[in-house]
């Protein structure tokens, strides 16, 4: 959608945007997809008082909130704390426990953007969106209250047909706030072990991670950090190291000189017949096959 098509004006079909003062509640939700009340997507933007918000909450959906005013606190599943302020946001993500709480007399405003959980499985599939941080705080949000406020009003009104490029809106504007963040660290640690995780286990491929020593070292119990990594990563961390070796196979068959034998013994494999069994297996073709395919 162009930039254009997301101002609001006096022709508009929906109310002008009245500014943060005198916001009242404007929520939507679209169902999209297959016949299920969880699958669509959404926005809205509350004012709400202060306390508790929710309490070991597990959304049916994900959501991203972003505070346009306030101040309050994010908890995720492992009890680490992210301070929230203006321009902050957070991530409620489907089958994870997670609490937060807002402070008194701080005129908290939010603004939401709301998917289902197949879209949004495939959005942190595709990297689109990243869960390793749970919060984090935008660079800029001006700008940002009016498009969320004209996404809800085109929602609103949109014919059935017209419902998927507003879902590419959405996810233009999901990618933005993500694109345009800084991570907000828990508890003023500098340090994320699942992007720590990811960085140990997607670079260096010739030498083996002891992830339960790396467990150790961070004060973390491995199970409870696999847990995790799966529910933020989508996958295993064994399974994410393949996909990342196989990601660094695809780029150096496609240098010419190199021997099947010489990739495999640069991604740490013990054999070039390991390594054409493992890229077949999850690729589903060899990597001779693979590398004459590309041929033109």
């Amino acid at each position: 959608m162009a930039e254009s098509d997301m101002q609001n004006g006096n022709n508009a079909p929906y109310p002008p945007y009245p500014g943060l003062d005198a916001l009242q509640r404007t929520t939507v939700f679209r169902s999209m997809g297959i016949d299920s009340s969880r699958e669509g997507i959404g926005a809205g933007m509350i004012r709400k008082k202060g306390g508790t918000d929710f309490r070991d909450y597990i959304a049916p959906r994900y959501v991203m909130v972003i505070v346009l005013r306030g101040r309050g606190t994010f908890t995720d599943e492992r009890g680490k704390n992210y301070p929230l302020e203006s321009g902050s946001y957070f991530q409620r993500q489907p089958g994870i426990p997670h609490s937060d709480v807002i402070e008194s007399e701080s005129g908290w405003i939010e603004a939401y953007l709301e998917t289902g959980p197949l879209f949004y499985q495939s959005l942190r599939a595709m990297r689109i969106i990243h869960t390793e941080n749970p919060a984090g705080k935008l660079k800029e949000i001006s700008g940002l209250p009016e498009r969320v406020w004209t996404l809800i009003h085109e929602l609103r009104n949109a014919s059935e047909e017209r419902l998927p490029e507003f879902a590419v809106a959405m996810l233009e504007l999901l990618r933005r706030c993500q694109a345009d963040a800084e991570a907000v660290h828990p508890d003023g640690k500098k340090d994320n072990i699942i992007e720590l995780a990811c960085h140990a286990l997607g670079t260096d491929f010739t030498h083996d991670v002891d992830l339960h020593d790396f467990c150790a070292r961070h004060g973390w119990g491995y199970e409870h950090f696999r847990k995790v990594f799966k529910a933020r990563i989508g996958v295993s961390p064994w399974r994410y190291r393949v996909r990342r070796k196989l990601d660094a196979a695809s780029a150096l068959l496609q240098d010419r000189q190199r021997t099947i034998a010489e990739i495999a013994d640069t991604l740490g494999y013990s054999s070039a017949y390991e390594f054409s069994a493992q890229f077949k297996r999850y690729i589903g073709v060899s990597p001779l096959f693979y590398r004459e395919g590309r041929k033109g």
